[in-house]
C-alpha cells in the first residue's frame, strides 16, 4: 500500500499551497482543514508516495509521524519530504526510526531554518464509538480531507497497532500514514490501512469486481505516545492505554477487519460472530460480515446479513445494492430491482446500482428500461467495461446489433488498457459474433 496526510496552519501563512485541497462539504471541517494544511508533509520514496504529520520541533529540527510501511524500504532507497512552502529535504537513513514490536509506526527527522507548525497531540483514550472524524492524504500529489466516523476502538494490542476502525472515511490507495483528526483538529489517529477495496461486489456471473473503501484502520495516537521515546521523541505528556481484562465487542470487531484487509476472510467471520455475541445490536458487523461472504461466494448467507443490516440501518444504500446484486445471481429478478429502486432513492450517484438494476429489468425483457440504466451508470462511471458489455447485450436484444457491435468494441478497449486479457478476448470474440 501506499501513504497519506494532511497539513495545518495555525498563526502560519502559506501563500503557495504545494498541493491541490480536495473540498470538504462540512462546514464544521474546514478549521479542521486548515489545521491538517499546515502540518502534513508529502514523503516521497522511489517506491512511492505517501505523508507524515509533523509533532515535534527542537529548535531547527522537526519530526514527523507516519506509517512504516510508507519509509521501510527507505534503508536502501533515496527518501525526500517536502513541505506544504515546496521545500524539499533529503533524508539520511540515520534519520528514520522505525517503532518496535512490529508497529506500523515511524518517524522521520529533517532540519530547516523555516518555521513550520508542530500538530497537537489529542488523547484516543477519549475516542468514542459514532464520533466525528476527519482522515487526511494525499490521493498522488492531492491532498485529501474526508468526514468519518468510528465505527470501533479495541483497548487491547491489535495487529501492527491498528486498533481503531473508521466508517466511510476514504482512506484510499496511496494515503497510509496520514493522519485521523478530531474535531478540535488534534492528531487521534495515523491511518494506514483500507478495507473495502478488497472486499467485492458480486456480478452477474458471479465474478467480483472491486469495490470502493467501505472503512479504514487507523493506529490510536496514544499507541506512538508510548513508543516516542524509543524513536528519539520526547513528549510533554504520555497518555495511558487502558486494557480491558475482557475481550469486548470491539475488540473482536477491529481483529475481525484486520483479518479481512488480509484476505483472512473465514477468520474476519468467525470473529464478526464473536462480536454479534457480545453486542447482537452491533448493526455494522451485518454488513461487514456479508463482504466477507460475498468473496467466499456464500451468497444466501450473504443476502442474510445484508437483510440483518438494513433492518438496523433502514437507508443503508450500500446494503442494498449488494443484495440486489446478490438476488441477480439468485435469479430473483424482481425483488433484486427493488432492492435497486431503494438503493438508488438513498444514493442517485451510485453506479453499480444502476448496471444490477439493468441487468434485472433486461432479465424481466424491459430492454429499454435497462438500456436507461446502463447509460446512468455510464455517465457515473466511464471505465467500467462491464457496463457496456451488459448494455450490448440489450441492444443486441432489441434487434440493435450497430450500438451492440459499438459497446462491444468499447468494452474491449477498456479490457485491453486494464490488462484484463480474459475480459478482453471474450468481448472480442463478442465482436466476432456480430
Amino acid at each position: 500500500m501506499q501513504k497519506q496526510f494532511i497539513p495545518a496552519i495555525i498563526g502560519i501563512s502559506i501563500t503557495i499551497p504545494l498541493f491541490q485541497i480536495t473540498p470538504t462539504r462540512a462546514v464544521q471541517s474546514g478549521q479542521v482543514s486548515n489545521i491538517a494544511q499546515g502540518v502534513v508533509v508529502f514523503i516521497k520514496t522511489q517506491s512511492g508516495h505517501g505523508s507524515g504529520a509533523i509533532v515535534k520541533q527542537v529548535g531547527d529540527t522537526y519530526t514527523v509521524l507516519t506509517s512504516a510501511h510508507v519509509v521501510d524500504d527507505a534503508k536502501s532507497l533515496a527518501l525526500e519530504i517536502v513541505t506544504p512552502d515546496r521545500e524539499s529535504y533529503d533524508i539520511d537513513t540515520d534519520d528514520i526510526k522505525i517503532a518496535p514490536n512490529n508497529l506500523d509506526l515511524a518517524t522521520v527527522t529533517f532540519r530547516s531554518d523555516k518555521k513550520y507548525p508542530v500538530v497537537k497531540l489529542g488523547d484516543s483514550n477519549n475516542v468514542a464509538k459514532g464520533q466525528t472524524v476527519f482522515t487526511a492524504g494525499f490521493l498522488g500529489k492531492t491532498l485529501h480531507f474526508h468526514p468519518g466516523k468510528v465505527v470501533a476502538i479495541s483497548r487491547k494490542p491489535q495487529d501492527s497497532g491498528y486498533g481503531l476502525v473508521v466508517g466511510n472515511a476514504d482512506i484510499l490507495p496511496g494515503m497510509s500514514g496520514g493522519g485521523l483528526f478530531n474535531e478540535a483538529g488534534m492528531l487521534v489517529g495515523i491511518n494506514g490501512k483500507t478495507i473495502g477495496s478488497i472486499d467485492n461486489y458480486p456480478s452477474i456471473n458471479g465474478r467480483t469486481n472491486k469495490a470502493k473503501p467501505v472503512s479504514g484502520l487507523a493506529i490510536p495516537i496514544n499507541t506512538f505516545t508510548q513508543v516516542a521515546s524509543q524513536l528519539r521523541v520526547e513528549l510533554d505528556n504520555k497518555a495511558t492505554i487502558p486494557i480491558s481484562s475482557a475481550p469486548t465487542a470491539d475488540d473482536f470487531f477491529v481483529t475481525a477487519q484486520n483479518k479481512s484487509q488480509k484476505g483472512n476472510y473465514r477468520g474476519a467471520i468467525a470473529d464478526y460472530d464473536r462480536t454479534l455475541a457480545l453486542n447482537p445490536n452491533f448493526g455494522e458487523v451485518y454488513f461487514r460480515r456479508g463482504l466477507a461472504r460475498n468473496v467466499l461466494r456464500d451468497w444466501r448467507g450473504a443476502n442474510a446479513d445484508y437483510s440483518s443490516a438494513i433492518v438496523f440501518k433502514p437507508d443503508h444504500a450500500e446494503a442494498y445494492t449488494n443484495r440486489g446484486l446478490i438476488r441477480n445471481i439468485l435469479k430473483d429478478w424482481k425483488n433484486a430491482k427493488s432492492d435497486f429502486d431503494l438503493s438508488i432513492i438513498f444514493n442517485p450517484r451510485a453506479s453499480f446500482a444502476y448496471v444490477g438494476r439493468g441487468i434485472a429489468r433486461c432479465e424481466l425483457k424491459d430492454y429499454r428500461g435497462g438500456i436507461g440504466d446502463y447509460d446512468r451508470a455510464i455517465a457515473l462511471n466511464p471505465n467500467y467495461a462491464e457496463t457496456y458489455t451488459s448494455r450490448g447485450l440489450a441492444y443486441y436484444s432489441i434487434g440493435n446489433k450497430q450500438s451492440a457491435l459499438n459497446d462491444y468494441l468499447t468494452a474491449a478497449e477498456i479490457y485491453r488498457k486494464q490488462g484484463k486479457n480474459r475480459e478482453y478476448l471474450e468481448a472480442v470474440r463478442r465482436v466476432r459474433d456480430l
